[in-house]
């Protein structure tokens, strides 16, 4: 699973997820559009990163503005984007934009099977919450919590049950208090201080 993620962490860093980088623009390898369609009442580009004439990149523009108005003479914004990673023709990162173009949420195919494990969310570009299912289960088996980009708290639900179990409290994005719930109700039951050496 680690090779997955460090895999993942990698495309992400030369396609630029979660940052809207001029300087991840730049160093982006150049794509070949493949054709616009419409869907519904977004167009979509379709863009060949890997020269296969497949599509690796899907980007979703809505039109904004009073819908009397021809979309052609209405401003365009990105809304979402769809990235397949490992050119299977799959979808393993999907990215949503706010209409300032920053990325407000990101779904992540950690395991590469079409089912998104890891949803990252932004707040002006800075992120404060991600879910990810451990078990590729679907259901997030950790939840964690950001404050100022370091971590603050982190929910676990170990047993699969729905139920968070474990919950570990960060200040300075250091562990300082761990609760545990010993009769699955949801609630934690027992409070650990951790020191220093913790």
């Amino acid at each position: 699973m680690r090779t997955l993620i460090v895999a993942l962490a990698g495309a992400c860093l030369a396609i630029g997820c979660g940052s809207s980088s001029s300087k991840a623009e730049a160093e982006k390898p150049e794509a070949q559009l493949l054709g616009v369609e419409m869907r519904g009442d977004a167009e979509v580009e379709k863009l060949d990163m890997n020269g296969d004439n497949q599509p690796d990149i899907w980007k979703y523009y809505i039109f904004k503005g009073n819908k009397e108005i021809p979309k052609e003479k209405r401003p365009k914004v990105m809304a979402r984007k769809d990235l397949d990673l490992n050119f299977d023709n799959n979808v393993d990162l999907r990215q949503h934009y706010n209409e300032q173009g920053q990325v407000v949420r990101e779904e992540m195919d950690l395991d590469f099977d079409a089912k998104f494990d890891a949803v990252d969310y932004y707040a002006d570009g800075t992120l404060y919450r991600r879910d990810m299912a451990l078990n590729f289960g679907g259901k997030p088996s950790v939840v964690k919590f950001y404050n100022d980009s370091k971590l603050a708290r982190k929910e676990r639900d170990s047993n699969d049950d729905g139920k968070i179990d474990t919950i570990e409290y960060y200040e300075a994005g250091k562990l300082v208090r761990v609760g545990v719930d010993r009769d699955g109700d949801g609630r934690p039951d027992v409070y650990t201080e951790v020191g220093e050496g913790g």
